[in-house]
């Protein structure tokens, strides 16, 4: 159906045509049937003429819908040309990533390899067992912590370290223990014994901290948030046999750095050989921090703590609390010298966080709470709480039980 200005455009060129065959034939300039003859050319004519000037305005929009359509044409091979380059990122990535894993892996099979055929070569036969423990713990020997180890019945432990007053998990202390075949747990005061008697406590160490690095990974995919201390040994910082793979299988694990805090006793930093010293420091070169335990000598150096890459210091609370009452020397300075709530202060001042730690009763909260202590640990804010296989796996969907 012909649109209505179509129309009016007709109608309008035929009332030109009558007009025109009319005004011809009043005016004599032709005769009748002539006039209508001229009337109806003028017609034509108009037609023609209307027509063409549509067909070439039909033109003009076809040209430029045709330049729309190979813009659009030319935009949208830009785009699948991007996103094929994306795609390709994406894939070249997942390669790395994937050697990258492949890497890994082999690096961590390699070192388990090794450090499992050291312990096997400490002799085939069986060790005397332990002395009981004060737990009931069964007696064990060496080659029931070998099977353990070599089968990764490796349990990590989980105590909170709060921080004072909210009471709010900030960090957890990781404890290793392993696992016979039936089950029962393996106390290290179970097999240090077997384990120094066979002199394969370095192996043992090794596999501990190896492990729980590999447990503190899995937990840590689903908050990065989570700073797990995991203690280490004399023993396993100067291994030069075993420490060069830990140390590159740490380098390429790096990201972990804010994540996992290496722990060692006061008496062990403080003992450490050239050796050890050497390894803490090509630990901290890839950004891992330490801290140091079992502090009974708060006069220590605190600078030669903040050079070796030290950031947490723990005090026993009672044992801080009492050298606040006597008035003990402090990281250096004279007794007396410092106030008592200007202890953390000090230690934050050589770059580290004070943690009171086996912290038991309220009474000592309310001391720590007078002297502005940050952070705290001890049986007061939890126990240590087994995190088992399952509750591995369960970490992508649910995170680790903070304290109350």
């Amino acid at each position: 159906m012909p649109r209505a200005s179509d129309i009016l455009i007709v109608l309008t060129y035929a009332m030109i045509a009558v007009v025109s065959a009319l005004a011809f034939e009043r005016l004599g300039l032709m005769s009748t049937s002539f006039a209508w003859m001229m009337g109806a050319g003028v017609f034509l004519i108009a037609g023609q003429a209307h027509s063409a000037a549509a067909r070439a305005i039909e033109r003009k929009e076809m040209i430029a819908e045709i330049d729309a359509l190979k813009a659009a044409n030319l935009d949208l091979a830009e785009e699948m040309a991007e996103a094929q380059s994306r795609l390709d990122t994406i894939a070249d990535t997942m390669r790395a990533e994937a050697h990258q894993r492949e890497e890994t892996l082999t690096n961590e099979v390699r070192v388990l390899e090794d450090l499992v055929r050291r312990m096997g070569a400490g002799g085939g036969a069986s060790i005397a067992p332990a002395k009981p423990t004060n737990t009931g713990q069964t007696p064990v020997n060496m080659d029931i912590v070998r099977d353990a180890l070599a089968a990764n019945r490796v349990d990590l432990y989980l105590q909170p370290i709060v921080s004072l007053p909210q009471r709010k998990t900030y960090f957890y202390e990781s404890f290793s223990r392993l696992r016979d075949r039936a089950g029962n747990i393996i106390t290290p005061a179970a097999f240090i014994r077997a384990a120094e008697d066979a002199g394969l406590m370095a192996e043992v160490d090794n596999l501990l901290l190896f492990r729980c690095v590999q447990i503190v990974r899995r937990l840590t995919q689903s908050d990065r948030r989570i700073g797990i201390f995991c203690n280490v040994s004399l023993r396993s910082l100067a291994d030069e046999d075993f420490f060069p793979n830990f140390l590159d299988y740490m380098r390429r694990n790096s990201d972990l750095a804010s994540s996992l805090i290496f722990e060692v006793s006061q008496a062990a930093f403080e003992a450490r050989t050239p050796g050890a010293a050497r390894n803490m420091g090509r630990l901290a070169d890839f950004g891992f921090r330490f801290s140091v335990d079992q502090m009974t000598d708060l006069n220590s150096d605190f600078s030669e703590m903040q050079r070796a890459g030290v950031r947490f210091a723990k005090v026993e609370g009672q044992r801080l609390v009492t050298a606040i009452r006597n008035e003990e020397p402090i990281g250096g300075l004279a007794a007396g010298a410092i106030q008592p709530e200007d202890i953390p202060s000090l230690f934050a001042k050589f770059g580290m966080d004070l943690i009171a730690d086996k912290v038991e009763q309220e009474q000592t909260v309310v001391e720590l709470l007078d002297i502005d202590t940050g952070f705290a640990q001890g049986h007061l804010f939890g126990e240590p709480r087994p995190v088992r296989d399952e509750i591995l796996d369960e970490t992508t969907t649910q995170p680790i039980r903070r304290s109350a």
